[in-house]
């Protein structure tokens, strides 16, 4: 599991549960922001996807919008996985990406 630094992501009781599962948990570099760069923008894109980029105030589209988030977030988080990039080589001009499962 790959986290942000925040309290709001880390606590104890996540920690502890990550080791009593043997879950490898991560978290991003201090100072670093780009390295959870590829969640952010799967995120943005998985919501303009949904959504679009009208802007929506009411709360009849609030509460419609929770509805679909609710359920779009069980497949988007559980799968659809983030790939992260194990090794870039260049050759000139061309970039060989090899992505790490």
């Amino acid at each position: 599991m790959d986290s942000d630094n925040g309290s709001e992501f880390i606590n104890r009781p996540l920690y502890y549960y990550c080791g009593r599962e043997g879950i490898t948990f991560t978290r991003s570099r201090p100072w670093k922001k780009n390295d959870s760069a590829h969640v952010e923008q799967k995120n943005g894109a998985v919501v303009r996807h949904l959504v679009g980029y009208d802007r929506l105030a009411s709360k009849r589209a609030y509460a419609q919008l929770a509805h679909v988030y609710a359920l779009a977030r069980l497949h988007v988080n559980f799968f659809q996985p983030v790939e992260k990039l194990a090794t870039k080589q260049r050759d000139g001009a061309r970039v060989h990406r090899v992505r790490r499962d």
